[in-house]
């Protein structure tokens, strides 16, 4: 089962579904969500997207946040540094006004090592 927009050229065909990560999580297969590959998309909008249709498609909300920033920090090995909000991680941040999730949610500030970028 492929996320919605990560279908490889020549796999139109996937089995895809809107429920796959639901599907995973409940099979306790580790998933991610990515920022997508295809040139035309803006990468940040889509892990967002993705990860709000997993949620609207029966994932837990906490387990979409983790696999989009603990998950991948494991499976990389560098979650003692990034992937979640500790002491003595790195201080990378987007700040939003409201549900991540939601169409009408703004980024409000970034921080990168606990600087905030423009």
């Amino acid at each position: 089962m492929a996320p919605t927009m990560q279908r490889p050229a020549g796999m139109e065909k996937w089995n895809t579904t809107l429920e796959a990560a639901a599907i995973m999580d409940n099979a306790d297969i580790p998933f991610v969500f990515a920022g997508g590959y295809e040139g035309y998309v803006p990468k940040a909008r889509v892990l967002l997207w993705e990860t709000a249709v997993a949620i609207a498609n029966g994932l837990d909300k906490q387990k979409a946040i983790e696999a989009a920033t603990i998950v991948p920090a494991r499976l990389w090995g560098i979650d003692k540094q990034v992937g979640s909000i500790e002491t003595g991680k790195d201080a990378d941040l987007v700040l939003f006004d409201g549900d991540p999730f939601e169409y009408t949610t703004h980024v409000k500030a970034v921080l990168i090592n606990g600087e905030q970028v423009h």
